[in-house]
């Protein structure tokens, strides 16, 4: 089965999407790749982004499946990242690395021990309603990249 992954730093509408992964790339198989178990259990958001960006490079050259850092541009023709099949990002405050399913509802850890396949949801609670909030990439409306988008494939220093 193919899945596809997207990396984040941050939470909410203003995080920064790093890149994504393509083909078998669910947390339970980036941690038999020794960068993405490092991404996954990462203390520090300078290891988590190097780690990431080295497992884009292993994720290639190994013939493992599809790489698109960043640079490359926005990968999918879906609006967001909650047509993703899992998205993984780094919050800088709590200083761990969190995952949750496309469309997910609440974050959780993504350590290598606790990486969860199932549908993060938790019994005996109120599910919330509404998926996590995320930065939209694309508009719906024309199907051209955001402005937030846009910003992520120039060249440092330059604005849209």
């Amino acid at each position: 089965m193919s899945t596809t992954t997207d990396f984040y730093v941050g939470r909410g509408a203003r995080a920064e999407w790093i890149g994504s992964l393509q083909r078998e790339c669910a947390p339970v198989s980036l941690i038999r790749v020794p960068p993405g178990r490092l991404a996954l259990a990462a203390t520090d958001e300078s290891i988590y982004r190097a780690a990431i960006a080295d497992l884009f490079v292993v994720w290639e050259s190994e013939g493992i499946g599809h790489a698109y850092p960043r640079r490359t541009g926005w990968p999918w023709p879906w609006h967001n990242s909650h047509h993703s099949t899992w998205i993984v990002t780094f919050d800088p405050v709590i200083r761990r690395a969190l995952a949750t399913v496309g469309g997910g509802v609440r974050w959780e850890l993504a350590t290598p021990h606790a990486s969860r396949t199932d549908d993060n949801t938790r019994t005996g609670h109120r599910t919330p309603t509404t998926p996590v909030p995320l930065p939209l990439m694309r508009d719906p409306d024309t199907g051209h990249p955001t402005r937030a988008a846009l910003t992520l494939t120039l060249p440092p220093g330059r604005s849209p």
